[in-house]
């Protein structure tokens, strides 16, 4: 500006004034822009390490962890003030390391806390460094790729007990194996004896009793079985909504996870379920501690929604999250810089992303398949195979795929219809836990009517743990606005109609809140 002022005026001060400014700026530039060779070239390098926390040294939600950087500088030139940026999955909380110099030949360390806000399985991505001179003209951002994934537990807890029919007294060997279940029949001994109401069996008729009170008395029962426990939990849209760790489908983790521990440790047997409109994962009930890390598997893969029927994402945004992924993180560009001719074969293997970038499916399915080949990853339900595996890829890398935040109507009642038949078919005394907030059953109510009354016939007992609209959206709406006041009114009442839906056909409904909120405790519904 100084230089453009001084030749209109005709002023040689001026203009050499803007001279020397403009000598000074290219002498800064070149100074600095040997530092950003050397960090092109690789002089540069970030080796980090996440330590693991005192004590068990598990991540689990909420627990700290210590992430250490170290920075190189390779070479015997000074790089600067650099700042570090972690990459990592949206759940981390990670702190913003402080600002470091880089001297010549020089190693820098500096420390960051990374805090789970959920359980899964989470990713570090790798690192990026922000540089600039010591004036701020100039600056350059490298970015360091280093993946690191691991398992975030959900957070030790006893907030729900598996049964008040558990033996509490003697040793340890007395109080596991076969419990005392109430059931009917004509084996077992008295528990006690009551006034006869319709449905009893004859033969359980106490005719001395009867005779001596002038009224019809039965005999209860009781028979030693051993108990198995089934948790049916959902993974519908309406459980993911909310701020990770503070969604619906967080306190049915920890709630599932919590059961699961106490149920086993007890002695029984613990058998899981997840569905949504369909069943996606099952583990047979068995016993045991190595039993429970497979039951956690599925229940910590549910927070990753990958599947087709489970986000919200067409083929073209899919291959473009897969396609920019690849090119940051593995450094394979599998983008075409200028579009072929319209009547050039290649287009039978391109995808446009919704930007309008041109994607080589050739090379993203190459080296997607490449990826997974050796690794054992659960099936995904997709509309291709080639899908399928950008799905994996998906799940393997910790790329975030949005879910779905709407679904169809009856599917999620089909879904816990199917899911209640299949737990129902099984041998034994059994305890159903259905892990719900029971959104979605208006319609297709007669399948979880169906699947109900199957289970009470064969003497299976059943329970709802319902996250409630209540405990998780607070007495009111946040705002004031009458649009959210009717949204909020309408999930309550639709919630309400579902409760007194299940209490028709005897299924016994606990609200429960959020992670790390009291809730009740689940005891034995009434026979």
């Amino acid at each position: 500006m100084l230089l453009g002022l001084g030749a209109l005026a005709g002023s040689a001060e001026v203009a050499v004034a803007g001279l020397t400014v403009w000598t000074m700026l290219m002498v800064l530039y070149l100074r600095f822009y040997p530092a950003a060779i050397l960090v092109w070239r690789r002089g540069l390098e970030l080796v980090w390490t996440l330590e693991r926390p005192d004590g068990d040294g598990a991540f689990y939600v909420g627990r700290v962890a210590r992430l250490k950087l170290s920075l190189r500088n390779l070479s015997n030139r000074p790089l600067g003030v650099g700042s570090l940026r972690v990459v990592a999955s949206t759940t981390l909380a990670v702190d913003e390391p402080e600002r470091v110099e880089l001297g010549p030949a020089r190693e820098v360390s500096v420390e960051a806390r990374v805090i789970p806000r959920q359980a899964g399985t989470w990713h570090l991505h790798g690192a990026a460094l922000t540089m600039a001179d010591p004036l701020g003209l100039f600056s350059l951002e490298a970015y360091f790729p280093s993946a690191r994934a691991f398992q975030v537990l959900p957070r030790p807890t006893t907030r729900l007990l598996p049964s008040s029919a558990r033996p509490t007294g003697g040793a340890h060997y007395e109080r596991v194996g076969p419990h005392t279940a109430r059931l009917r029949g004509l084996g077992g001994d008295v528990r006690e004896l009551r006034e006869h109401v319709p449905g009893d069996p004859f033969k359980q008729i106490a005719w001395k009793a009867t005779a001596r009170v002038g009224r019809l008395m039965v005999r209860d029962l009781e028979t030693s079985t051993p108990l198995t426990h089934h948790l049916l939990v959902d993974l519908g849209s309406s459980m993911r909504t909310g701020e990770p760790g503070l969604t619906k489908l967080d306190a049915a983790i920890e709630l599932a996870a919590a059961y699961a521990a106490q149920s086993l440790a007890a002695g029984d047997r613990v058998g899981l379920v997840t569905y949504d409109g369909r069943i996606h994962s099952e583990i047979r009930p068995n016993d045991g501690p190595a039993h429970r890390h497979r039951l956690l598997e599925p229940l910590l893969a549910a927070v990753h929604a990958v599947d087709e029927d489970q986000t919200e994402l067409t083929d073209s945004e899919l291959v473009a999250a897969v396609g920019r992924y690849l090119l940051h993180q593995e450094g394979v560009d599998t983008r075409l810089l200028h579009a072929p001719a319209l009547d050039d074969p290649r287009w039978a293997h391109l995808a446009a992303s919704p930007s309008g970038e041109l994607y080589d499916l050739r090379v993203i399915f190459r080296a997607v398949t490449a990826a997974v080949a050796h690794v054992r990853l659960a099936p995904v339900t997709a509309s291709t195979s080639d899908l399928s595996r950008l799905r994996q890829f998906c799940r393997l890398r910790g790329i975030e795929l949005p879910p779905r935040r709407t679904s169809e109507a009856g599917r999620r009642a089909r879904g816990l219809g199917q899911a209640l038949e299949r737990v129902a078919s099984g041998r034994g005394v059994q305890r159903i836990v259905v892990v719900s907030d029971l959104e979605g059953l208006e319609l297709g109510f007669e399948d979880v009517s169906r699947a109900v009354r199957l289970s009470r016939r064969r003497g299976h007992q059943l329970l709802c743990a319902a996250p409630t609209a209540r405990l998780f959206g607070g007495a009111a709406p946040a705002d004031d606005s009458l649009v959210a006041e009717v949204v909020f009114w309408d999930e309550q009442r639709r919630e309400q109609k579902a409760w007194q839906r299940l209490g028709a056909v005897g299924v016994r409904v606990i609200p429960v809140g959020p992670v790390g909120a009291p809730s009740p405790r689940l005891s034995r519904p009434a026979a």
